[in-house]
């Protein structure tokens, strides 16, 4: 009697596939041009980028007004702002907080520009 090993095929949910071996999946580092604007962060909201912007504590990140796909026209533009981690996590949560700075940076960058150049740069107007 020959005996053979199931285990490689055996199957216990018919349903689901067996996979052979899982791939294992890395983080993607950041590439240098992204490295390179992040370094390069200002604000046009505030000069002093050591000072957290919402509570004048000491400033842990930098963060980006307009986030996702306009991250990096975010930091093109100046659309950041220093802040501690405490507040960072606030503008997470707090949705008429982010609104207010949207609007606070909308308002600052309409003194030098148009509002059609900001609604072409974010996508819509926030005033």
């Amino acid at each position: 009697m020959i005996v053979k090993d199931l285990s490689s095929s055996f199957n216990p949910c018919p349903k689901t596939p067996v996979k052979d071996k899982e791939k294992k999946t890395t983080i993607k580092k950041k590439s240098n041009k992204l490295a390179q604007k992040e370094k390069k962060r200002f604000s046009i909201l505030t000069n002093n980028l050591e000072q957290c912007y919402l509570c004048q504590s000491k400033k842990q990140d930098i963060h980006e007004i307009y986030k996702g796909c306009t991250r990096q026209t975010s930091m093109k533009y100046g659309f950041c702002i220093p802040i501690c981690r405490n507040c960072h996590s606030r503008t997470e949560i707090d949705s008429k907080l982010d609104l207010q700075l949207k609007k606070k940076c909308q308002k600052e960058y309409e003194k030098t520009h148009t509002r059609d150049e900001f609604i072409q740069i974010v996508g819509k107007s926030y005033l």
